[in-house]
């Protein structure tokens, strides 16, 4: 699907050439011109709320970790950054054919060298969380659906599908390209494998999601998930938690 830019004080809105109408929520977002309805995530990281625009309720996400993390940001003078990215990629993986993904509407970034600004606005879907082993059979018929187009979630976890009537939605991902090998496919299932409703129901995943061990992508895959585990990584990655809380942009 083709996206259309449209330049806005400073902003770019980017939104599908077949829904030029968007452009006005665009616009609603620069000039917060939008009810809040519930914050769900406000971080130094991240922002997600419920919103409500022109009486229509959507999600909107800011990305502000590509803004205050220094590492981050600089990154940001080559890169179209997660915003932009994730509306691109989820647009091209429902044309491949993933109908389940919560639709992307459109993204806000405003742009120097660095990016200084970046939202996305994506349909909100009322539903319910997961809760049987059948729930957990849909996610995994739908990641082989995601694989077999070369893409992945990349965080893997029930809490990010959402059941609505007998069918699922799947949200929270930027739905990117495979690039190497089977890597992050591999980690797709590793990671949900220490689900905690995989883990309460006990649900065995490789036997619905067949993985080859002998594979470099599986033996490279699980060493990260074992080093992960690690104490002394633990403990490096509490420390960074704390030091953000502190104030600290890493």
């Amino acid at each position: 699907m083709k996206i259309e830019k449209y330049l806005y004080k400073g902003y770019s809105i980017y939104f599908p050439t077949t829904n030029l109408e968007r452009k006005e929520y665009g616009e609603n977002i620069i000039d917060n011109n939008f009810k809040v309805l519930k914050v769900l995530k406000d971080t130094k990281r991240n922002y997600v709320a419920i919103v409500e625009i022109q009486n229509k309720k959507y999600i909107l996400k800011e990305f502000r970790s590509e803004v205050v993390i220094p590492q981050r940001k600089i990154q940001t003078i080559f890169k179209e950054g997660e915003a932009l990215k994730t509306l691109k990629n989820g647009y091209a993986a429902i044309d491949e054919g993933i109908i389940e993904l919560v639709e992307p509407i459109l993204a806000v970034v405003k742009k120097g060298i660095f990016i200084e600004k970046s939202f996305l606005l994506m349909e909100y879907i009322e539903g319910n969380i997961l809760r049987t082993e059948e729930d957990i059979d849909k996610v995994i018929k739908i990641i082989k659906k995601v694989h077999n187009i070369g893409r992945y979630h990349g965080d893997l976890n029930t809490s990010n599908f959402i059941k609505i009537n007998d069918g699922l939605k799947i949200i929270d991902t930027q739905m990117k390209k495979e690039k190497f090998w089977n890597f992050k496919k591999v980690y797709d299932i590793l990671t949900l494998k220490e689900d905690l409703l995989v883990l309460e129901l006990k649900y065995e995943v490789e036997k619905k999601y067949i993985l080859n061990k002998k594979s470099l992508s599986f033996i490279l895959a699980n060493f990260l998930k074992k080093t992960k585990k690690l104490k002394f990584v633990e403990a490096f990655r509490n420390l960074k938690k704390d030091l953000r809380k502190k104030g600290w942009k890493i």
